[in-house]
């Protein structure tokens, strides 16, 4: 049960924003829910239920979804057991007025059991514990996610026939950075950015992206846990935004192959700070600071274990592919886009040293994928793992580093079967998450069997567009 004294803290609170976005004329909220998988579940509800102190009820279902909305069963949770209720708290600090909607404001939750414990499954309970652990050590994460993804014209018939292949993309063209494609992407560039604006994210560009249909946008850096929540959000809002338009946007990672196409990434941007100061740029060294090379030497040394968080679902590794700059080994390199682990220093080193890790598409929990990188750093820096040197131009399969699995179910057994997962993560999580991925290969092999496809051919399956193109 909630503790009493934390009710009557979140009343008083929960009372005070209930007046103040009445006032606003708000009257109604989008309450955002995070899931398993980072999609963003949700009600629409009165405010006042919204900001309620206790939370309301929310089906553990969300925990044990597979795509295309299909559930697994559990230790976690099951239909035997009746999928029981958990609680969906919202996060006062979330909670923002939609202006394009006028009336509504949205907020999103954390999930917690019935007895206040955090959900072990929740992604971001999880990036919550690891922010904390780095403010122990008087360190703060700053983060910005970088999103590609298709946009195609809406065709109501061929979506209810899952007939994606069919859709016309959105620009005719296959270029990058063009300001010329037709039709003129501008308008919803202009308005995703200042509907964005409106909630408190601020979105740094919008362009064309190498590809059919294919567009990028990054978001500004923030403190890790608000740009986790910034980029769940981003993502939900851009899909919704582009259904008005009569759009539909896809983070599928891989539609096209042979063509040349980027595909949907959505790296990970991510710097230290300690007092104010970059903690991963050493200025007398002119260089990567010691901090920073621990940490990045425990994000690589982690990444094989962890492989399985950043690429989720059957067609995230469709991706694996260094010539199209997307890692196939747990690598790192000075500012080279065939890393998995890129060190950027930029013109001006105190404020722009980061690290960009590549490795997750756009079908990912950004919650998780945020917490595996911060937690994989923490450990470098506990045991002051170091990376190594720089490789050299060209040499990104260099021996010493440890090739990641190639598909799901590899990539599942070896997050099982770690004990350095199950150390970070618990054992409870390791066990649903490797379980929810065993069953989304055994449902995707079963399909190849039954409609005799052969999986040794690399080409993208109707199974995989019926199941990742509106649903990642």
């Amino acid at each position: 049960m909630l503790d009493e004294a934390l009710i009557k803290a979140r009343s008083d609170e929960s009372a005070h924003l209930l007046d103040e976005m009445s006032g606003q004329g708000v009257r109604f909220a989008q309450m955002e829910i995070p899931d398993i998988n980072g999609t963003m579940r949700g009600k629409i509800v009165w405010l006042k239920k919204a900001l309620a102190a206790y939370g309301t009820g929310l089906s553990t279902a969300v925990m044990v979804f597979r795509s295309a909305d299909e559930l697994s069963e559990t230790a976690f949770t099951s239909v035997e057991a009746g999928l029981p209720k958990m609680l969906a708290l919202p996060d006062y600090a979330t909670l923002v007025r939609q202006p394009w909607k006028g009336d509504t404001a949205a907020i999103i939750c954390d999930l917690v059991m019935e007895d206040g414990s955090p959900c072990p499954m929740h992604g971001r309970q999880m990036l919550k514990s690891a922010v904390a652990r780095l403010d122990a050590l008087g360190l703060e994460a700053r983060a910005t996610i970088e999103f590609e993804v298709y946009i195609y014209q809406a065709d109501d018939d061929l979506v209810r026939s899952k007939q994606f292949r069919r859709l016309k993309t959105f620009g005719r063209d296959w270029d990058c950075y063009s300001i010329a494609r037709d039709p003129s992407f501008e308008p919803l560039a202009k308005e995703f950015l200042d509907r964005m604006a409106g909630v408190g994210v601020e979105i740094e560009a919008f362009h064309t992206e190498l590809g059919h249909g294919m567009y990028e946008f990054m978001l500004a850096p923030k403190p890790v846990l608000e740009a986790a929540d910034d980029a769940a959000r981003a993502k939900l809002y851009f899909k919704q935004l582009c259904i008005e338009h009569g759009l539909v946007a896809s983070f599928m990672p891989v539609i096209h192959i042979g063509t040349g196409d980027s595909a949907t990434g959505s790296h990970h941007n991510l710097s230290l700070w300690r007092d104010g100061a970059n903690a991963l740029w050493d200025a007398e060294a002119g260089a990567l600071s010691r901090l920073g090379r621990h940490f990045a030497g425990g994000i690589l040394d982690t990444m094989p274990d962890f492989h399985v968080l950043f690429r989720p679902w059957v067609n995230s590794y469709r991706r694996m592919d260094r010539w199209l700059f997307t890692p196939e080994n747990a690598s790192w390199a000075l500012d080279n886009h065939s890393a998995a682990l890129r060190i950027v220093h930029g013109a001006y080193p105190a404020k722009l040293t980061r690290m960009e890790h590549r490795v997750s598409g756009g079908d990912v929990n950004f919650h998780i994928t945020m917490a595996a990188i911060l937690l994989g750093g923490l450990q470098g820096l506990e045991n002051e793992t170091d990376p190594g040197p720089y490789p050299e131009p060209d040499k990104i399969d260099d021996p010493r580093f440890e090739p990641l699995a190639r598909n799901l179910a590899d990539a599942a057994a070896v997050f099982k079967a770690s004990d350095r997962a199950r150390a970070t993560f618990g054992d409870a999580f390791v066990d649903h998450f490797a379980q929810l991925k065993e069953d989304e290969w055994r449902d995707f092999t079963e399909w190849a069997a039954t409609n005799d496809v052969d999986l040794t051919v690399h080409a993208v399956t109707d199974w995989e567009f019926e199941h990742y193109f509106v649903w990642a």
